[in-house]
């Protein structure tokens, strides 16, 4: 079992002060909320937006590589991308430069910029860099409502990248900081649901008003500036006294803690979850337009499907957690999507279709609360904006990766074969991750799992 410790960050300390404490806790009074409503509001407001960032704009993709495609022949900085994406597999041009530029450059600098703002939230401030990061992504996102080049676009999506590494490092590292076991795994829940709830809407709205024109969508992340106002009022700037002395007195990582190994297996399975989650937005819509003529308010709506049985799957995500342990969670996860993906290849009709989102839906809920979950649980208090930060770059960096993951499985006489071949790797995956999870055990009533050495798993 040495393996599964490695993966915890520090060994076992059974000694009984786990119930203990849970002891105590049921006998001492009920304590005030750590954050207040309005706070608890922004927080998961914020967390919403980050995740609505690419999906805004998806239904609008095939109008805007109509509206390109002559900027990809002849605007010097397109045909400069094309040039240096030249390498990828599939054949670059004006629709695979759009889903790149809407797609992979916010993922792209998210990845780069997540490190550097979860070291600015540990020894800036979260709050700092919660309104900073809020204030530039209502303005980077709207840019795109008045671009007119491919050069405007990749510079407004590349700064919103920065801006939504801010706000995820931030928001995660909050929840973080103010809640302990089980309120943290309820919050984060909350955070997932209020992500998927709010991309039913959003997808819905940027399927409507693409409808219009191409660039209404854009005009969505104005929405940013209505958060605003509860970040600056309702949250504190760093950890609330009482909980650092809560978590500095129990068992668990010590403050400045980022064991290496177990965090590099929590960033390449979220890497994974989330490439092949993003699938969806990124291919969904062309498959549905070339099956099923689908408008881009239809594609907007089968996404929607899918993000609305997500939203509710999050909520019950603290008892999928009691019962599992997180490789038991990624099976369940890899499997849902598996059969939901499959179930699409065998669907005659755009109504039917919608099925197949809501078998996949079940897993969209789980992967974010999920990799949340466990780094929070293996990194330190000092170090939570770091191990969130590099967490958030492992998940975009599926999310830049997805449109790459999909091109060499898309067959223009086939549209089908891209969600046969994705099914097959993600059953693949659920078979691996499953049966390590039955090496590693399942959680007890205190939390810990039931093979030495795994709770951390």
């Amino acid at each position: 079992m040495q393996s599964f410790a490695a993966l915890r960050g520090h060994p076992e300390q059974d000694d009984g002060r786990g119930s203990r404490d849970m002891k105590a806790a049921a006998a001492s009074p009920a304590r005030e909320p750590a954050v207040s409503t309005q706070g608890l509001f922004a927080i998961l407001g914020a967390t919403t937006l980050v995740m609505l960032a690419t999906p805004l704009a998806s239904p609008a993709m095939p109008e805007i590589a109509s509206v390109f495609a002559e900027h990809a022949q002849t605007e010097p900085f397109a045909r400069a991308v094309l040039g240096a994406i030249a390498f990828l597999p599939g054949e670059p041009n004006a629709i695979f430069l759009v889903k790149f530029i809407l797609l992979s450059v916010p993922a792209l600098f998210i990845i780069i910029g997540a490190p550097i703002t979860g070291w600015i939230s540990d020894n800036v401030g979260r709050k700092t860099l919660l309104i900073a990061s809020l204030a530039i992504f209502g303005v980077a996102g709207m840019s795109g409502y008045f671009a007119e080049s491919f050069v405007f676009l990749f510079t407004g999506r590349a700064i919103l990248g920065l801006a939504s590494a801010g706000i995820k490092t931030a928001t995660i590292a909050m929840v973080g900081d103010y809640y302990g076991d089980p309120e943290r795994q309820r919050i984060l829940g909350w955070q997932g649901s209020a992500t998927k709830f709010g991309g039913v809407v959003f997808m819905l709205l940027g399927g409507f008003l693409a409808n219009f024109d191409w660039r209404v969508p854009f005009l969505g992340y104005a929405l940013a500036f209505v958060i605003l106002p509860s970040a600056l009022y309702a949250l504190g700037e760093s950890l609330p006294a009482r909980s650092k002395a809560e978590h500095g007195g129990r068992a668990g990582p010590g403050p400045g803690a980022v064991p290496l190994w177990p965090c590099c297996f929590v960033f390449v399975s979220a890497t994974i979850a989330s490439g092949l989650f993003f699938i969806t937005p990124v291919q969904l819509p062309f498959f549905l337009t070339a099956s099923f003529d689908a408008s881009p308010f239809q594609s907007g709506l089968a996404i929607a499907v899918g993000n609305m049985v997500g939203a509710l799957t999050s909520l019950t995500y603290h008892r999928f957690k009691a019962s599992m342990n997180y490789l038991a969670i990624y099976a369940v996860i890899f499997l849902s999507m598996a059969a939901g993906y499959y179930v699409l290849t065998l669907m005659p009709s755009y109504d039917s279709a919608l099925i197949a989102m809501l078998i996949g839906g079940l897993a969209f809920g789980l992967y974010i609360p999920n990799h949340s979950s466990w780094i929070l649980t293996l990194v330190g208090p000092a170090r939570r904006g770091l191990g969130v930060g590099l967490v958030t770059t492992a998940m975009f960096l599926g999310q830049f990766l997805a449109p790459i993951l999909a091109e060499p499985l898309i067959d223009p006489a086939d549209p089908r074969a891209v969600w046969r071949g994705i099914s097959a790797i993600l059953l693949a995956l659920a078979v691996i991750y499953g049966a390590i999870s039955r090496v590693a055990g399942k959680p007890d009533a205190t939390g810990r799992t039931i093979a030495k050495g795994t709770s951390r798993i």
